[in-house]
């Protein structure tokens, strides 16, 4: 089904996205539209964009015609998949002329009803392409390519682009003549990629795709994660979809990387409560990354990959050697660690990597950046090759990531926007560390960060309430200091920093506050909220970094 369920309002952090795809196909009106790959991790949210896209052509007045078609394992054979991709093109681009939802819906059509449909309408064009196509039946390879080229003679008879919408391209490799698996077969839609007129947008999984050498030439277009405020508006609309009261936690919404899917997972997994406290959701993630749907998505990409199950659990177990090494370890050392060969070594790091499991960078592996993937990494292993309970397992991941309140710190305070006010934040923040004993390098390189923070809120902040709000949280070894004013700047969807004043930033000589931000906290994070910019610094306690002297010099 080409249509979403999510209408395109509630498309909340992605619409900026959407905006580009929609520019980027209405170059088709001049012939000057390209294919391109969307990329990006699973559940990242790149079938929803095209599926929105969708929609919005196909209602819209920007006049292309859209087509969309999802890659189904089980119709690979050279026949099967160009009848099928020939069916849903036809019904689809007859549907957008007279904009029939309906007929949208219309599953299992044959070539003679989209034969008859075609005479209704006097599309004798799609009358010609069946015609076509249906003298080519008996031979496979002709009748595949009448098929992919199907769009592209739709807008030479009708002057009416056409953007090709595919998902899962990467599944396209396993198309079969006579049941025999022919990868080069999807070398096929070159020609029809490089018209103008009818630019393909394909996606699916990243690292196949990109092997794949009909989609070498092409753009990659990066599908971003969700900012933190997105992903906060996103939460609270699945929340009321469930009839839900609660806030996730920022920490939380940080783990999950802003993705689209780990967070519906989780949400959806909480919302078995109706009224939600921070534990809830705390307790709804370590039950999705053991038993709900987003372990379960996870556990079918390994079993898909690696159907044997003892090559299985060494795939699992060198994920989980990764995810636990401070460097990249040589492969001799799997091989030895694992009982594996140098080749098999390599054969199960490339699949863990074409997997999304692991990455590959400058001709190593290393382990995933995504805290979910670890996490679910190290939950198979704890159950498959450690053999540990259930209750040993959830109390094992409660410990690690659940925020245990009762050892917990937590001040706020109110500054008024006067000058050197933010030296009063600082001095506070010394104090708090001296009475926690907390490690000094750390609070003197977030005292820098702080006052940076304090007075852009308070350059940004005036004319407003006058006041900067501050948190200070003291938690599982981890700093987080808030500052929230209502200042008038907001932030950039690209880079989630704060846009304000640039002409008045370079005339004052300032523009290093995020820069030094960054440069002395382990995070730094910029958040729209309902009174208006947050600042929130980040910096792990056992951490400390010495400060350069070009840093210095620039700040002077």
């Amino acid at each position: 089904m080409p249509f979403s369920s999510l209408p395109e309002k509630d498309f909340v952090g992605k619409q900026e996205e959407l905006d580009g795809l929609t520019r980027r196909i209405v170059l088709a009106h001049g012939s000057q539209a390209r294919s391109a790959v969307l990329s990006g991790p699973r559940g990242m949210g790149k079938t929803e964009l095209l599926k929105q896209l969708f929609g919005r052509l196909f209602w819209g007045h920007d006049r292309v015609a859209p087509f969309f078609y999802a890659a189904n394992p089980a119709v690979l054979s050279a026949k099967a998949f160009s009848r099928t991709y020939l069916v849903q093109f036809l019904s689809q681009r007859l549907a957008y002329q007279k904009k029939e939802q309906a007929l949208l819906y219309h599953y299992g059509m044959s070539i003679d009803d989209i034969a008859t449909l075609a005479e209704e309408r006097g599309a004798t064009w799609a009358r010609d392409i069946l015609d076509r196509y249906e003298r080519s039946a008996s031979e496979p390879l002709d009748a595949l390519r009448i098929a992919l080229n199907a769009p592209h003679r739709s807008v030479l008879a009708t002057g009416t682009p056409v953007a090709v919408l595919i998902d899962e391209f990467q599944r396209l490799e396993g198309i079969t003549i006579e049941g025999n698996p022919d990868p080069k077969l999807v070398s096929l839609f070159e020609e029809p990629m490089a018209s103008g007129k009818t630019p393909h947008l394909l996606s699916g999984n990243g690292p196949e795709i990109q092997e794949m050498a009909v989609a070498q030439g092409l753009e990659r277009i990066p599908v971003q994660p969700l900012g933190a405020e997105s992903a906060m508006s996103r939460a609270r609309a699945l929340l009321a979809v469930h009839g839900a009261e609660g806030t996730i936690p920022h920490l939380l919404l940080r783990h999950l990387g802003g993705n689209p899917f780990y967070l519906a997972c989780v949400v959806r997994t909480a919302c078995a409560k109706k009224v939600l406290d921070e534990k809830d959701f705390w307790n709804a993630y370590v039950r999705e990354i053991m038993e709900g749907p987003l372990s379960l998505s996870w556990s079918a990409v390994l079993k898909d990959f690696f159907p044997d199950l003892e090559v299985r659990r060494a795939a699992l177990a060198m994920a989980f050697m990764m995810c636990h090494a401070a460097e990249p370890h040589p492969r001799r050392w799997f091989a030895r660690s694992l009982g594996l060969t140098d080749a098999q070594v390599s054969a199960t790091a490339h699949s863990l990597y074409l997997a999304g499991i692991i990455r590959g960078e400058f001709g190593v592996f290393r382990a995933t950046e995504d805290r979910v993937v670890r996490d679910i990494i190290e939950e198979l292993y704890q159950e498959e090759i450690l053999a540990k309970s259930r209750h040993e397992r959830e109390q094992l991941f409660l410990e690690a990531l659940l925020p245990h309140k009762e050892n917990a710190v937590h001040f706020e305070m109110t500054i008024p926007m006067v000058k050197d006010s933010e030296l009063v934040v600082a001095q506070c923040l010394e104090q708090i560390g001296k009475n926690l004993q907390l490690n000094e390098d750390a609070i003197g390189q977030m005292q820098i960060a702080v006052i940076e923070a304090c007075i852009n809120a308070i350059e940004h902040g005036k004319g407003m309430d006058n006041k900067v709000r501050i948190v200070v949280a003291v938690e599982m070894g981890r700093l987080e200091v808030s500052i929230e004013s209502a200042g008038s700047e907001f932030i950039v969807q690209e880079t989630g920093e704060p846009f304000g004043d640039q002409a008045a930033a370079k005339a004052s000589g300032r523009g290093w506050g995020v820069k030094l931000m960054k440069r002395f906290a382990d995070e730094v994070v910029f958040e729209r909220t309902a009174q208006g910019t947050r600042t929130v610094l980040i910096k792990n306690l056992g951490t400390s970094t010495g400060m350069r002297k070009e840093d210095t010099a620039k700040r002077e």
